[in-house]
């Protein structure tokens, strides 16, 4: 028998895109799938134009494709085109609007594997609420505006914060290096004081460490420290959020989970009984520490 193969694009570099290539070799290998993962490099014109080249190739057409995307289109016309040729279809962490007429003439398994993001940036918001129970001012440190998953967890995030919280948003690319050099540029405006910020808050682990290189970096001597000092919130896989929980670099995290060894799972599982799994499916998160001992610590 044919082993299967699937392709794989990733929108960037950062940590958690990592640990998903990463979790995805490691399914693959265990189901015996053959497997290609590119790399668009934060560019959406770049990924349309590697998928759609697989697409239309005329030989060795992968099974399935599975796109991270990097912006919130989600390459519907890409994904038209590899249905159309019986490749499966595949998305990760965003949610599209195109899949459901897809799947009344698709040959392969098209579905959604996502965090509930909107969801994600509630608890996220909670958490804030627990450890400034009357309030403050909190520099957040998020995604591109373009992209789905930056997006849903800034509408969760800004859909529960009290009238006492003041939210300054720094967007930044997915990469360390774009989070560094936006806080060092913050840093230099005149208006900007440790002593006005009371909680410093991420989208992910890569911006809570890029920040603080920047606070060490680029703060004067006693800001420093209150900078350093400040609690700090994150998002990211347990392996990821456990060590600076631990070592008290994060206050708290939102714990995430994988995408891309369920979907992988999945997608080998209704291709070999012809079927069609749910159109979307939402892995878990949870607040580290719980809501209740933030609350109880801050109160």
């Amino acid at each position: 028998m044919q082993r299967l193969s699937v392709v794989i694009s990733l929108p960037g570099e950062n940590n958690y895109l990592r640990e998903q290539e990463a979790a995805a070799k490691a399914t693959a290998e265990r189901l015996g799938v053959d497997l290609r993962v590119i790399n668009a490099k934060s560019d959406p014109v770049t990924q349309s134009q590697q998928v759609l080249e697989i697409v239309q190739a005329s030989s060795l057409r992968p099974d399935g494709i599975f796109v991270e995307p990097v912006n919130n289109q989600g390459l519907p016309r890409v994904a038209e085109a590899a249905v159309a040729a019986g490749i499966g279809w595949v998305v990760s962490n965003a949610r599209v609007d195109y899949l459901e007429p897809l799947r009344k003439t698709a040959k392969a398994p098209v579905f959604t594997v996502s965090q509930d993001h909107t969801e994600i940036g509630r608890m996220q918001g909670r958490q804030f609420a627990a450890i400034l129970p009357h309030g403050g001012s909190i520099l957040y440190l998020r995604g591109p505006a373009t992209n789905f998953l930056a997006a849903q967890r800034s509408e969760g995030l800004e859909s529960v914060l009290g009238p006492n919280a003041q939210l300054k948003s720094l967007k930044i690319q997915w990469t360390a290096e774009s989070a560094y050099h936006s806080v060092t540029s913050w840093l230099r405006l005149s208006t900007v004081r440790a002593s006005d910020t009371h909680l410093i808050a991420a989208q992910n682990t890569d911006f809570i460490q890029a920040a603080r290189q920047a606070f060490e970096e680029n703060a004067p001597g006693a800001d420093r420290v209150k900078w350093l000092n400040l609690p700090y919130c994150g998002v990211g896989v347990l392996n990821q959020t456990k060590p600076l929980l631990d070592a008290g670099t994060l206050t708290a995290a939102i714990v995430t989970s994988l995408t891309m060894d369920t979907a992988l799972d999945m997608f080998v599982r209704h291709l070999q009984t012809h079927s069609q799994p749910p159109e979307h499916t939402v892995v878990k998160a949870w607040s580290q520490p719980s809501l209740e001992d933030l609350t109880a610590k801050y109160s």
